[in-house]
């Protein structure tokens, strides 16, 4: 797949509507930045973006993909390229490693009927009736959501702008509390934790990463490891040679005495991955860790996280909204409305399947066909 000349095709099609970048930006209701990055090729749309930019460019997803207009005689053959071609560009090749144990894992967070009700909203935004149950300017973000995440487990939650699994996920960090069900990580309910003890669970038993890194500028790349574990109060004589060890393993150990701001994207992130799991957390909570991220360094990314899943037993929920960051997963949640539409099993398949059975479960919620999606499921 092609990046560039997607971007050239995205470029072409919006100047035949005769519209500049903020006008379409506009009307994707997104910023003039991102339409600049698709355009010259640093860049593509997320998954939820797809449609509406088919729509207002009048061009199919397969063109789209292709970055070219296809011709109707042509279009079937072309999709099964285009498909194949979106696949192993994003994913690779894969064998699946299995997770094999002769005990079952503990659970380490078990959601059981959690909702989220906001009171008193004041409704912005046209689209938000569609995506939430609205009722005396009430908003139900989050609705009578239940499921369990074992040790060691890489899951993933899916869902486009509005669907409710950023909420979730503040739930379940202690940022904010649900209005009903309970939430336990490692065996204890953090919905009774008092909000002056919230902050001190945080540091003790989870780990973040954030799409925008969230590094300290100001300290190096070291400085911003070690201070978690300072913080976490772990010997001084322990946290070089700790920070040693992982560092090579993440493959950042040569730039660990720069700044965050003289390093790449894909490097500050790994460093974040570092801090988030140095510490040993009960589970990392990875919100769109790859939005900030080039393809090659988003795929550096997730192949990070896999490895620590796979070799320090970490336990993983990261929030996206992108098909080829959740095929890295070991199982995904699918969330719609503020509810968890349907769950989907890694077994054994490779990414490459698992991907395509991501946009076949895709296609089921939505309850719709479009263009690229119908050759996964004929």
């Amino acid at each position: 797949m092609n990046q560039i000349k997607i971007g050239a095709f995205i470029s072409e099609r919006r100047k035949a509507k005769g519209w500049t970048q903020s006008q379409l930006a506009e009307k994707l209701e997104i910023t003039d930045k991102a339409i600049s990055k698709w355009e010259t090729g640093r860049s593509m749309p997320d998954l939820s973006l797809f449609m509406p930019l088919c729509t207002l460019l009048d061009v199919t997803l397969n063109e789209l993909f292709a970055g070219e207009c296809i011709a109707e005689e042509k279009l079937k053959e072309k999709a099964d390229e285009v498909l194949m071609d979106v696949i192993t560009n994003w994913l690779g090749h894969d064998k699946w490693e299995s997770k094999e144990s002769d005990t079952t894992p503990e659970n380490v967070l078990e959601i059981e009927n959690v909702s989220k009700l906001y009171e008193n909203v004041s409704i912005t935004h046209e689209n938000i009736l569609e995506k939430h149950k609205i009722e005396n300017n009430s908003v139900l973000a989050v609705n009578n959501v239940s499921f369990q995440i074992p040790h060691g487990s890489f899951v993933g939650i899916m869902g486009a702008s509005g669907s409710g699994k950023t909420t979730l996920l503040n739930l379940i960090a202690t940022i904010d509390k649900p209005t009903n069900g309970t939430i336990r990580i490692s065996g204890q309910n953090i919905v009774d934790i008092p909000d002056e003890a919230a902050a001190e669970f945080r540091r003790r038993h989870l780990g973040f990463v954030f799409q925008e890194y969230n590094l300290l500028e100001t300290l190096t790349i070291y400085e911003n490891i070690a201070l978690a574990l300072t913080v976490k109060e772990v010997s001084k004589e322990s946290i070089r040679p700790t920070i040693q060890s992982l560092s090579e393993k993440l493959d950042i150990s040569a730039i660990l005495d720069k700044f965050p701001y003289e390093v790449s994207g894909g490097q500050r992130q790994r460093c974040a991955c570092a801090r988030a799991i140095v510490v040993n957390p009960d589970i990392i909570l990875a919100d769109e860790p790859t939005g900030a991220l080039d393809s090659h360094a988003a795929r550096q990314l997730l192949d990070t996280l896999a490895m620590l899943c796979r070799e320090y037993s970490a336990t993983i929920l990261m929030v996206t909204h992108d098909v080829m960051a959740a095929s890295y997963c070991d199982r995904i949640l699918f969330m719609k409305d503020g509810e968890i539409k349907a769950a989907l099993n890694r077994e054994q398949e490779n990414k490459q399947t698992f991907f395509a059975d991501i946009l076949k479960k895709i296609e089921w919620i939505e309850g719709e066909s479009h263009d690229v999606l119908e050759v996964v499921n004929p």
